[in-house]
């Protein structure tokens, strides 16, 4: 039953973007991702049945409080928001319900440093192995972006860049430590450039350069090639991000500016604040009011995120979600820095100007990886 399940496991966090794989049992949508994930929780709830450590298992949800508090956020955000009949609504509830169950499932079954460190790997060739599949996919004409960008089958650039991001950084991290030979982080890094998603490509550049600078003694070549990479970045967001905005009347900044100023009208309500716009609801009220904000037609009405993490936890939970953010960025803060803890920065810095983890499979990597960025874990392997 064991292996069983550490193998139901191990592929679901291989697969994590099987929730591509859509279709409908009777008339419930659902996804490969799903399937997966409601296996693996059967075969976890059977080890524990029939070890009789059920009741002890429930008992640890309070070891892993990002979960605990994902559980009360949704619970107050239905309280004080309502109930919502609109598709988003129910798709945020499902996409949280699965990443609670597996990010736990994961915790709990991974306990020790050496097999977290082992399942955190099989996640990143999981994410190698779909960019690499995205290529061919790409290759093949099935879904090539019209500006040459990597992306992932039914999928756009950005996401497949969210995916890789973290795992990039883990891997460059671990060949920097020489625990790992560099092959798999030359393969993140060669996907992730090929994504062209500047956000992404700029913040796990800083993380990087910030684990180097705080851990590393560099020299002057070393220091110099640094150097030199940070202006290649600049000069290619400046010339993809920056020029586009002064020369032409369309670029993501400027989408970005209509988002942040709807956003910041929407702050100026109280109940805002109080309860958040809802969960998932950022969009049908974004649609709604964009046009009478900034008085003109906006540049897309499909914006399915504030683009922003803090605004992201106030529209879904209210201030109550900005607390909690808040919290865990200094209850991390005051760890001993790792490399969970880097991750968990990145997702800080793109989430400055994206939103990378409100949906199915970024969502799990966001709780995995703040809970793991808290504390120690165990260095004994529990009996099941």
């Amino acid at each position: 039953m064991k292996k069983l399940h550490l193998f139901l496991l191990y592929t679901t966090i291989f697969f994590l973007q099987a929730y591509l794989i859509r279709f409908n049992i009777g008339s419930y949508p659902t996804n490969g991702q799903e399937i997966l994930i409601a296996l693996t929780t059967l075969s976890f709830l059977s080890i524990k049945v029939f070890s009789n450590k059920l009741i002890q298992t429930i008992k640890n949800i309070h070891k892993h409080w990002v979960l605990i508090s994902f559980i009360l956020l949704t619970i107050y955000s239905i309280v004080a928001s309502g109930l919502h009949s609109n598709l988003d609504f129910y798709r945020h509830l499902k996409f949280t319900f699965f990443a609670i169950t597996l990010s736990f499932i994961f915790l709990e079954t991974f306990q020790t440093a050496e097999e977290r460190e082992k399942g955190i790997k099989v996640m990143g060739m999981g994410a190698i192995m779909f960019g690499i599949f995205s290529a061919f996919y790409n290759f093949a004409g099935l879904n090539l972006a019209h500006d040459l960008r990597l992306t992932g089958p039914l999928d756009a650039a950005v996401y497949l860049a969210f995916y890789i991001a973290p795992f990039f950084i883990y891997f460059t991290i671990k060949t920097l430590q020489k625990k790992e030979a560099p092959i798999l982080a030359i393969a993140a890094a060669l996907i992730l450039l090929a994504t062209k998603s500047m956000g992404a490509i700029a913040a796990a550049f800083f993380v990087i350069l910030f684990y180097l600078v705080t851990r590393k003694k560099l020299n002057k070549k070393s220091k110099a090639g640094l150097a030199l990479i940070a202006i290649i970045i600049a000069a290619v967001i400046f010339n993809n991000k920056i020029l586009p905005t002064i020369q032409t009347e369309y670029s993501s900044l400027d989408e970005r500016g209509q988002i942040w100023q709807v956003s910041a009208e929407f702050l100026k309500e109280p109940s805002t604040w109080i309860g958040g716009l809802g969960l998932g609801q950022f969009q049908e009220n974004y649609a709604s009011n964009v046009k009478e904000i900034i008085g003109q037609e906006p540049l897309d009405y499909i914006v399915l995120q504030p683009h922003n993490i803090l605004l992201l936890f106030i529209f879904n939970y209210g201030i109550f979600g900005l607390i909690f953010l808040l919290f865990l960025i200094y209850k991390i803060s005051k760890n001993e820095t790792s490399i969970f803890s880097l991750i968990f920065l990145y997702f800080l810095i793109h989430g400055l100007i994206d939103t990378p983890f409100f949906k199915n499979d970024l969502l799990i990597l966001f709780m995995i990886f703040s809970q793991l960025s808290l504390g120690k874990p165990s260095h004994k392997s529990p009996q099941n």
